[in-house]
């Protein structure tokens, strides 16, 4: 009987060890997420993705007037070159004209 009675009275010392470290491993973690600030720094980090969102716009803007820009800058290329090869062939009439 003895025995019986001492391994009841130790499951329940057990259980309430058990219990009591549970609550207290629950306690540890609040306090550290309290602590850490997780959720200030979450939402910093967010104001300033969001502050940045301006800049990323205007910069795919520029992005798509330089695109724009190049090309026009390729039409005048191959205009002056097409002007070039003119150039060559009026040369070639002129000399043909002096002699």
């Amino acid at each position: 009987m003895y025995s019986s009675s001492w391994n009841q009275e130790t499951k329940l010392k057990l259980n309430d060890k058990v219990s009591a470290s549970v609550n207290d491993m629950g306690s540890l973690i609040r306090h550290v997420v309290r602590s850490s600030k997780s959720p200030e720094m979450l939402g910093q980090a967010a104001r300033n993705f969001c502050s940045q969102e301006h800049y990323i716009q205007n910069s795919s803007e520029t992005l798509m007037k330089m695109g724009l820009i190049k090309a026009q800058f390729e039409f005048q290329q191959s205009a002056i070159e097409r002007s070039v090869s003119s150039l060559e062939e009026i040369q070639d009439q002129l000399k043909t004209i002096q002699r």
